[in-house]
Protein backbone atom coordinates (compact mmCIF):
# COMPACT_ATOMS: atom_id res chain seq x y z
CA UNK A 1 0.00 0.00 0.00
CA UNK A 2 2.44 2.37 0.74
CA UNK A 3 3.64 2.54 -3.01
CA UNK A 4 0.48 3.32 -4.00
CA UNK A 5 0.51 6.36 -1.81
CA UNK A 6 3.38 7.53 -2.71
CA UNK A 7 2.72 7.03 -6.47
CA UNK A 8 -0.81 9.06 -5.62
CA UNK A 9 1.49 12.09 -4.14
CA UNK A 10 3.43 12.27 -7.83
CA UNK A 11 0.16 13.29 -9.00
CA UNK A 12 -0.03 14.95 -12.16
CA UNK A 13 3.33 14.01 -13.07
CA UNK A 14 2.52 10.98 -13.45
CA UNK A 15 -0.93 11.69 -15.23
CA UNK A 16 0.54 10.67 -18.53
CA UNK A 17 2.51 7.43 -17.55
CA UNK A 18 1.45 4.34 -19.25
CA UNK A 19 3.28 1.73 -17.01
CA UNK A 20 4.71 1.93 -13.83
CA UNK A 21 7.09 -0.51 -12.37
CA UNK A 22 8.39 -0.28 -8.75
CA UNK A 23 10.95 -3.34 -7.48
CA UNK A 24 12.15 -3.67 -4.39
CA UNK A 25 14.99 -5.59 -3.44
CA UNK A 26 16.32 -7.02 0.04
CA UNK A 27 19.76 -8.15 0.41
CA UNK A 28 22.10 -9.17 3.21
CA UNK A 29 25.64 -7.26 3.45
CA UNK A 30 28.25 -7.87 6.10
CA UNK A 31 28.80 -4.15 7.62
CA UNK A 32 31.20 -3.71 10.80
CA UNK A 33 31.41 -8.00 11.02
CA UNK A 34 27.90 -8.56 11.30
CA UNK A 35 25.02 -9.05 8.58
CA UNK A 36 22.57 -6.17 7.90
CA UNK A 37 19.11 -6.55 5.38
CA UNK A 38 19.24 -3.24 3.07
CA UNK A 39 16.37 -2.49 0.42
CA UNK A 40 16.75 -1.09 -2.65
CA UNK A 41 13.82 0.47 -5.12
CA UNK A 42 14.04 0.92 -8.37
CA UNK A 43 11.81 2.16 -10.38
CA UNK A 44 10.97 2.13 -14.28
CA UNK A 45 7.78 4.78 -15.19
CA UNK A 46 6.82 4.50 -18.90
CA UNK A 47 5.88 8.04 -20.72
CA UNK A 48 4.63 8.63 -23.94
CA UNK A 49 8.33 9.97 -25.56
CA UNK A 50 10.25 7.43 -23.17
CA UNK A 51 11.06 5.82 -20.10
CA UNK A 52 11.84 7.31 -16.76
CA UNK A 53 14.42 4.87 -15.13
CA UNK A 54 15.07 5.70 -10.94
CA UNK A 55 17.91 3.04 -10.77
CA UNK A 56 19.88 1.60 -7.77
CA UNK A 57 22.79 4.27 -8.25
CA UNK A 58 20.77 7.32 -8.55
CA UNK A 59 22.60 9.31 -5.71
CA UNK A 60 19.27 9.94 -4.03
CA UNK A 61 18.09 6.42 -4.07
CA UNK A 62 21.23 4.11 -1.76
CA UNK A 63 20.13 1.48 -0.43
CA UNK A 64 18.50 2.18 3.63
CA UNK A 65 18.27 -0.63 5.92
CA UNK A 66 14.43 0.48 6.79
CA UNK A 67 12.26 -0.45 3.77
CA UNK A 68 9.55 2.73 4.21
CA UNK A 69 13.04 5.18 3.91
CA UNK A 70 14.43 3.18 0.99
CA UNK A 71 10.65 3.62 -0.68
CA UNK A 72 10.77 7.23 0.32
CA UNK A 73 13.71 8.36 -0.86
CA UNK A 74 12.86 6.29 -4.41
CA UNK A 75 10.37 8.33 -4.74
CA UNK A 76 11.44 11.58 -3.93
CA UNK A 77 14.32 10.84 -6.76
CA UNK A 78 11.34 9.73 -9.56
CA UNK A 79 9.92 13.36 -8.29
CA UNK A 80 12.87 15.34 -9.10
CA UNK A 81 13.35 13.09 -12.66
CA UNK A 82 10.33 13.62 -13.45
CA UNK A 83 10.26 17.11 -12.96
CA UNK A 84 13.57 17.34 -15.51
CA UNK A 85 11.79 15.25 -17.69
CA UNK A 86 8.66 17.59 -17.83
CA UNK A 87 11.15 20.89 -18.25
CA UNK A 88 12.60 19.38 -20.94
CA UNK A 89 10.09 18.42 -22.88
CA UNK A 90 8.46 21.68 -22.28
CA UNK A 91 12.03 23.34 -23.37
CA UNK A 92 12.09 21.76 -26.85
CA UNK A 93 8.38 22.20 -27.22
CA UNK A 94 8.83 25.82 -26.92
CA UNK A 95 12.19 25.45 -29.15
CA UNK A 96 10.27 24.05 -31.85
CA UNK A 97 12.70 20.84 -31.69
CA UNK A 98 10.57 17.77 -32.68
CA UNK A 99 8.11 18.89 -30.48
CA UNK A 100 5.55 16.20 -28.64
CA UNK A 101 2.50 18.10 -29.36
CA UNK A 102 1.05 20.39 -26.59
CA UNK A 103 1.40 19.72 -23.33
CA UNK A 104 -1.40 20.35 -20.92
CA UNK A 105 -2.37 22.41 -19.07
CA UNK A 106 -1.36 20.68 -15.87
CA UNK A 107 2.16 19.83 -16.56
CA UNK A 108 2.75 23.26 -17.54
CA UNK A 109 2.12 24.00 -14.24
CA UNK A 110 3.57 21.08 -12.24
CA UNK A 111 7.30 22.23 -14.54
CA UNK A 112 6.85 25.72 -12.95
CA UNK A 113 5.62 24.57 -9.65
CA UNK A 114 8.43 24.39 -6.83
CA UNK A 115 8.86 21.06 -4.77
CA UNK A 116 7.56 20.93 -1.39
CA UNK A 117 9.59 19.60 0.80
CA UNK A 118 8.52 16.62 2.50
CA UNK A 119 6.61 15.52 -0.22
Amino acid sequence: MEVRAWMARLGVLTSQATKADVFIEATDEHRQHRLERLYRVRMELTMPDGVVVVAFDHPSNAAHEDLYVAIRNAFRAARRQLESHVKTRLLSARAGEDSPGILPRELTLAANAPVIPGT
